[in-house]
């Protein structure tokens, strides 16, 4: 897991911390915290202080997932975004943080560049950083570790929830959030199942579309019959699988769903004039 020796996935908890540098390969600052969208699972944006020869130490600022590329030897993103762009970015304090809607979210997508990936189903920049934000400020609300915005939650946050069924049993708790980095989304997540099932001693990958949020509990639902999880294969803490789609696309078919990345193939082959 984080050890990365799958360049394509890795856990949100080994994410967090890494360096981000530009293209020259200055320090910019590093990753502090993935914010998940809570209905499709994709990583809205990640929250980046910028240290380094920015000196922008005392804020965070939120930048689309799309802008980061991975340098898996270096351990580090990459952020190509010019350093005027990012200087003249609209920051947040740490213990207030804003983007609580979609709405507001596409605002700093458009600073940036990029469309908003829920308009299209696969962002692409659409213009230079910085060209068409307008002088509107960001609305600022508590920070989203308190689960007042059901759209956004950190990855933090998720970790450590409890997992219930319909009737309320408790299965487990979310351990951990692999994410596919060419994606920008769950891949699938990581799951212990204690409580009434008693499989303690094993983690278990389960697809992130079969978990429905409860806000105000704060925990999750896991609506898959109790038998199908027993007899699902899991995997020791300290010898996690080596992620690849073949073998995510077994663990999808076990619990019933079909891949993300075969439904947004089959999205875009469907759309209108696509023969």
């Amino acid at each position: 897991m984080a050890n990365r020796e799958n360049p394509d996935f890795l856990s949100a908890g080994t994410i967090k911390g890494d360096k981000v540098i530009n293209t020259a390969g200055e320090d910019l600052g590093k990753i502090e915290e993935l914010m998940i969208d809570i209905q499709d699972g994709r990583v809205g944006y990640a929250v980046l202080s910028f240290g380094g020869f920015l000196g922008m130490g005392d804020k965070l600022f939120a930048i689309p997932w799309q802008a980061l590329n991975l340098r898996v030897h270096d351990h580090a993103f990459v952020l190509d975004i010019p350093k005027e762009t990012l200087e003249n970015a609209k920051g947040f304090d740490k213990d207030h943080w804003p983007l609580t809607t979609r709405e507001e979210l596409s605002r700093t997508y458009t600073y940036y560049g990029y469309q908003p990936y829920w308009q299209t189903g696969v962002t692409e920049q659409i213009g230079l950083p910085g060209e068409t934000i307008g002088s509107e400020r960001m609305v600022r609300t508590e920070s989203t570790a308190g689960r007042e915005n059901p759209e956004f939650l950190s990855a933090s946050t998720i970790k450590g929830d409890k997992v219930v069924n319909r009737a309320g049993e408790d299965l487990g708790k979310i351990e951990e959030l692999m994410i596919d980095l060419q994606d920008g989304r769950i891949a699938y997540t990581v799951l212990s199942f204690g409580g009434f099932l008693g499989m303690g001693d094993k983690l278990f990958a389960i697809p992130w579309k079969a978990l429905q949020l409860r806000v105000h509990e704060h925990k999750f639902l896991l609506d898959i019959p109790k038998e199908t999880l027993k007899n699902a294969e899991g995997f020791d803490k300290d010898n996690w699988p080596i992620t690849n789609r073949e073998w995510l696309s077994t663990v999808y078919g076990y619990y019933g769903y079909q891949p993300y990345w075969q439904r947004e193939k089959e999205r875009i082959e469907n759309r209108p004039g696509n023969i």
